[in-house]
């Protein structure tokens, strides 16, 4: 297989896509020279100033877009308009309308997209989507989800203030909530209809400085607790997930999911969302049997070596490198779309106080 050469926008920021890749280019100078010098990039590595030259860079097959969400639109705009493969963080983009045109202008221009929403990747997805399609606990009858972030909510750690701002479109509810309730969907088919509570409980917060000192008090205007409630594709099965900013119970996982069938039941539990294989345990109860078995799951022979923040995010890679299609857990703009139409869903539901049909 021939490198896919790749172009970075926002290389200063990258954690887990530059060990899940390999070597690449950069995007922004001043910021990408001292990047590409931590990362320890080669000295052939280039960087941009303006993202409208790194898309007409012909030596650049997959460009990477991993700046604050507030840009993904801009700046991953002239790479779709000149046919390049793009890969953008989640989500996709600040809002519908912009994520929609992101997704027509690909598919106008032939692109090949990747979005991050890795944790469809996880061994404990896959595993927990096989259970529930190979009958292992019957007919599903109901899923529950309840995740607690972990971090105070009463305070926004420094550099993401933006993220309290509605307009940015990158809060607890469009990031968090989302990588958490994606998986699900996945593994459970899909969304059919959606009902939704979203509030916002921390109406005042700290900002913090890097040191954890108090800066100021600013207002937050997103939801810190959302509740969703829904039914299922094919089935009609109910599905309710709930998504809290704040600390989980003492000595408790961050997130459970158990997911009710007529035979038994799948319980998995984690202290992520996105990489649930950090302190995750997948559990499968056999009611006729009355005997809980913990199954093992194993990471993909591409990925295994990687650092754990990067195998979700490496698998990504690697599905768009193979071919890989969506069953496989393969995430381009379409189903990224999927995600955020089921996020605006919720805003409208919440707001009218009514069920809203997922838009195909």
């Amino acid at each position: 297989m021939a490198p896919i050469r790749v172009g970075i926008i926002g290389l200063s920021s990258v954690t887990s896509n530059v060990p899940a890749m390999g070597d690449g280019w950069a995007a922004s100078v001043s910021s990408a020279q001292a990047a590409i010098q931590r990362h320890k990039l080669p000295p052939t590595t280039r960087a941009y100033g303006d993202p409208a030259d790194l898309a007409k860079d012909s030596d650049v097959d997959l460009v990477v877009c991993c700046v604050r969400v507030p840009h993904h639109y801009a700046l991953s705009m002239p790479s779709l308009k000149a046919g390049k493969d793009v890969f953008v963080e989640w989500p996709l983009a600040a809002n519908l309308q912009q994520a929609e045109e992101m997704l027509a202008t690909a598919k106008q221009s032939g692109s090949k997209t990747i979005v991050g929403l890795q944790a469809r990747t996880d061994p404990f997805i896959r595993k927990t989507k096989e259970l529930i399609e190979s009958k292992a606990i019957g007919d599903l009858l109901s899923s529950n989800l309840y995740f607690d972030m972990g971090f105070p909510g009463d305070a926004e750690p420094p550099n993401t203030d933006y993220q309290s701002k509605k307009v940015n479109g990158a809060s607890v509810f469009n990031i968090l909530f989302a990588h958490a309730a994606d998986p699900a969907f996945y593994a459970l088919g899909g969304l059919e209809d959606v009902s939704a509570l979203l509030t916002t409980r921390w109406s005042e917060t700290k900002v913090t400085n890097a040191g954890g000192s108090f800066n100021r008090m600013m207002k937050r205007e997103t939801p810190d607790h959302i509740m969703m409630h829904g039914t299922l594709l094919n089935n009609s099965a109910p599905i309710s997930i709930e998504v809290r900013n704040g600390e989980a119970f003492k000595d408790t996982p961050n997130l459970t999911w158990r997911i009710f069938g007529t035979k038994g039941e799948i319980r998995l539990t984690a202290n992520m969302a996105m990489n649930l294989s950090l302190g995750g345990k997948l559990e499968l109860f056999d009611r006729e049997k009355d005997v809980v078995e913990v199954i093992d799951v194993e990471w993909a022979d591409a990925v295994k070596d990687l650092p754990p923040f990067s195998k979700n995010i490496g698998m990504l890679y690697e599905l768009f490198a193979t071919g890989g299609t969506p069953e496989q857990g393969a995430v381009s703009f379409e189903e990224a779309v999927g995600m955020q139409r089921i996020i605006d869903a919720m805003e409208r539901s919440s707001e009218g106080g009514k069920k809203e049909r997922i838009a195909r």
